[in-house]
């Protein structure tokens, strides 16, 4: 398919609203909905903690709500779509994450944290887009630690291998 076709324009446009309606979510709903947004087998890697599937993606964003008030705005930049094949891209682009502990107004002296990302997309059966991997590569750490869930609780989901009932997941 040509890069600049009508079509290619547009499934570029629905991925790239993909990937910043998820971290709006994050942002803004706390992740609430994050986990509907992955393939049954879908990946979110980060440096230290890798989660596989609906179930422990919702568990991570779970957790990260009970641990009380938090202040987080994830900035996509330089996003770039390529569709890799029928029913595949992959979405690369640059994160900045601004975050702290409290409530608004917090102190800030720069990012928590820059990296570059990728996303693996797949369409399903029902047309819609889900992310089968999410994967950050770290560049550059500020002083405000990110949120990471302890080593403990990620190997207790992965014993557990998170829960697959997934309700209002359509």
């Amino acid at each position: 398919m040509d890069r600049y076709s009508p079509e290619a324009l547009r499934l570029r446009a629905e991925l790239t609203d993909l990937v910043q309606d998820y971290w709006i979510d994050v942002d803004c709903n706390t992740g609430a909905g994050a986990h509907l947004t992955y393939t049954d087998d879908g990946v979110f890697q980060s440096e230290n903690t890798t989660l596989t599937g609906p179930g422990q993606i919702r568990a991570f964003y779970d957790w990260r709500r009970g641990r009380g008030d938090r202040v987080a705005r994830h900035l996509v930049s330089n996003l770039r779509v390529d569709l890799t094949g029928a029913g595949t891209a992959i979405v690369r682009y640059t994160m900045l994450i601004y975050a702290g502990d409290g409530v608004p107004v917090l102190p800030v002296a720069g990012p928590a944290l820059i990296s570059d990302m990728t996303d693996h997309y797949r369409r399903e059966a029902d047309g819609r887009w889900l992310c089968a991997h999410r994967g950050f590569v770290h560049l550059f750490r500020g002083s405000v630690p990110v949120t990471t869930m302890p080593a403990e609780l990620v190997e207790k989901l992965r014993r557990e291998g998170g829960t697959h009932d997934e309700p209002g997941r359509n």
